[in-house]
């Protein structure tokens, strides 16, 4: 963030020109006001915790996690060892407003030019604004950039074209309630709530596994909305990470019923609606956001892929493929295939080559036990071999070759030793002409 100058005036009327400026501490739209870093957090005993306005972390979990780990809270900044921010913290301490912005040559050459008429108090109020002024451009509200656009002035005139936006931009100030947190934060590192979220609910707390996300979906499917309450607290206090990509799922096929529930608005369910970086207002969620979300953990892999295939995967090959998912190959429906009596398939993509060169064979989502494969198993075990050779190896190899030449040549020898067979003309009698020509 940065200190602006501020137009927040202009009168051109009467042949003079009126500029009220003041400086404005704010942001503009394309640098965020708050800097997350993206170090993850293990709570140790002897920190100390800050969380700027927005977060929401559950105060009785919070008491628990204190106890467990011997880490306490703080009300003052300076005191804390780690300092949390949450999705909702920049719309709790700044406000968004829709500003026009002047080059501040252009006001600098409107103040030097000769013709210019100003009262003396405005003119030396702007040229101490100016003096030690660094940015490339000053900051106008849309009443003053009307003014300027629209002034007939021609000492003013001259110098709008190109000089004045045409578009306005979203800059963000800071809340006066908040005003002592800045500029102190800007210089600290801030870490997300969610990094301290997926500790919140404990080494105890249940697993959403397959059997349990069945049985949340039955739930969900009831008409009895208070099936709706208690599904969303299973979802809300279990463990986050763990239970990871049912909980993506079950916000993939029930955002809706979500969304006409109270229980939203509940502390817990709002912590775990931080952790995944969705929105009370807005939680729905797609097949390729259930990934992202398990990319962004660090809990993507095969097993969970076999998963997505088993509850999406005709979906998926329906709508041909998504940002994550492609159809690889085509097939005939099965009237035509009887036709041409043909399996035929046509594949759209190459397949990968996974990085070191290795080979790996398909791996299909029906394979329930990927480990199971004795293909992969193979491999894996003929690769641990190649990269262990030994010199007894060497030797072994090499003596079968020699004994396979050694073989070869025997066999060769004891064909020439072998008389060569008379050819016969099978008792057809053999007249010649004169013309050369054998005649049968």
């Amino acid at each position: 963030m940065k200190t602006y100058l501020y137009i927040h005036e202009i009168d051109t009327d009467d042949n003079e020109l009126i500029i009220k400026v003041e400086p404005l501490y704010c942001a503009n739209d394309s640098s965020s006001p708050l800097t997350v870093c993206d170090k993850d957090y293990d709570p140790t005993k002897g920190d100390k915790l800050y969380f700027l306005p927005g977060v929401n972390i559950p105060r009785v979990k919070l008491k628990d996690l204190s106890l467990q780990h011997g880490i306490k809270t703080v009300r003052d900044i300076d005191q804390a060892t780690h300092v949390f921010v949450g999705k909702n913290t920049k719309d709790k301490i700044v406000n968004g407003h829709w500003y026009y912005t002047i080059k501040t040559n252009a006001l600098r050459s409107i103040l030097d030019d000769t013709d210019t008429v100003m009262d003396d108090y405005y003119r030396e109020n702007l040229t101490q604004a100016l003096e030690f002024y660094n940015e490339e451009e000053v900051i106008v509200d849309y009443h003053s950039a009307t003014e300027l656009r629209n002034s007939e002035l021609p000492f003013v005139k001259r110098y709008m074209n190109g000089n004045l936006s045409r578009s306005s931009s979203v800059f963000y100030t800071v809340d006066d309630d908040h005003k002592d947190l800045f500029p102190g934060i800007l210089n600290i590192e801030l870490y997300d709530e969610s990094k301290l979220l997926k500790h919140i609910n404990g080494d105890d707390a249940a697993t959403i596994d397959e059997t349990m996300f069945l049985q949340i979906s039955d739930m969900f499917k009831s008409s009895d909305q208070d099936n709706h309450i208690l599904a969303m607290e299973i979802m809300a206090n279990c463990n986050y990470i763990d239970s990871l990509l049912y909980i993506e799922m079950l916000f993939e096929n029930y955002a809706n019923r979500m969304a006409d529930c109270h229980t939203k608005n509940h502390v817990n369910f709002k912590s775990l609606l931080s952790f995944l970086g969705k929105k009370k207002s807005y939680m729905y969620t797609d097949i390729d956001e259930v990934v992202k979300s398990l990319i962004n953990k660090g809990v993507f892999d095969i097993e969970k892929v076999n998963v997505i295939m088993k509850y999406y995967g005709e979906r998926i090959a329906n709508q041909g493929g998504t940002d994550f998912f492609e159809v690889k190959s085509l097939t005939l429906s099965e009237e035509a295939a009887k036709l041409l009596n043909t399996n035929y398939v046509h594949q759209t993509f190459p397949d990968y080559m996974p990085e070191g060169g290795l080979e790996i064979p398909e791996i299909h989502g029906n394979l329930t036990d990927l480990n199971s494969l004795e293909e992969i198993n193979d491999v894996c075990s003929e690769s641990a071999q190649e990269e262990e050779i030994s010199d007894e190896d060497i030797e072994t190899v090499i003596t079968r070759i020699e004994r396979n030449e050694l073989k070869s040549q025997l066999i060769a020898l004891e064909e020439e030793k072998q008389d060569p067979v008379e050819e016969t003309n099978n008792n057809q009698i053999e007249e010649k002409d004169d013309d050369g020509f054998e005649w049968f």
